[in-house]
């Protein structure tokens, strides 16, 4: 298990027997973390369809790039008779920097159209300080900065990076605004499904975040693992669950 990402790969010469030509094949199947992380960091967009709890909404995902920084993006709007609550929609988004293959946030919010003290989370990183401020619950707290250390929509990017890099058991510090968790990804089994009328490899990940909440998610072996699924369970009880609908990250 890791929890920082390993940078270099020692690579042994091949036997002369061997010869050039398959180093060069082995090398077809290595992307230098520069490599993977430009592919996973491509502008997207992704719709979800949401049922939690009978409730069911729709979730769009995008990431776009400004100069050197990246605009990560969650919209969720409720559908059906749902809409009547008067809840949503819910606007998340992270901002952050890439260092040496690393994300980096700069700033996480998450909240409705009109301010809710009680639901809204905030959270300011300071790298240069080594500080974070972070606003949830109704309260403000401070916490230190650890190196790797994402936001709560950051990380699934996070996870893909390190997964394009060919590391399969890892660990990342997630601020949450009121406290910082770590989640675990452990891999659990290859499945297929059907996504768009097209059926799709995939390896399901358990996240552990030790919580009574289980986290699963479904990434893809190819399109840059892009989380095809993503479900909830509470008591061996199905909460919540999260299905690619489109994405142009499907060739």
């Amino acid at each position: 298990m890791q929890s920082i990402p390993q940078r270099f790969v020692r690579m042994t010469t091949p036997p002369p027997a061997l010869g050039a030509g398959l180093m060069l094949v082995m090398l077809g199947f290595f992307q230098s973390p520069a490599t993977a992380a430009g592919a996973v960091l491509e502008p997207f967009q992704s719709d979800y369809a949401v049922d939690y709890s009978g409730f069911r909404a729709r979730r769009t995902v995008s990431l776009e790039r400004i100069g050197h920084e990246y605009i990560l993006r969650s919209t969720t709007r409720l559908k059906g008779i749902a809409r009547l609550s008067g809840y949503g929609p819910v606007y998340e988004i992270s901002r952050f920097t890439l260092h040496d293959g690393v994300i980096r946030p700069t700033l996480y919010s998450i909240g409705e159209k009109e301010e809710n003290l009680k639901r809204d989370i905030r959270i300011e990183f300071d790298w240069e300080s080594g500080l974070s401020r972070g606003y949830a619950k109704g309260e403000t707290r401070s916490f230190p900065l650890e190196p790797g250390m994402q936001d709560p929509l950051s990380f699934e990017l996070m996870g893909r990076l390190l997964l394009s890099e060919g590391i399969r058991d890892f660990t990342l510090d997630v601020h949450e605004g009121h406290r910082i968790r770590t989640y675990q990804f452990i891999e659990e089994e290859e499945e297929t499904l059907n996504i768009a009328s097209k059926a799709i490899p995939s390896t399901r990940f358990f996240i552990d975040r030790n919580s009574s909440r289980e986290l699963y998610y479904w990434f893809a072996d190819d399109s840059h693992y892009l989380p095809l699924q993503i479900r909830q369970l509470h008591g061996q009880k199905t909460k919540g669950t999260v299905s690619l609908t489109r994405s142009t990250l499907l060739y």
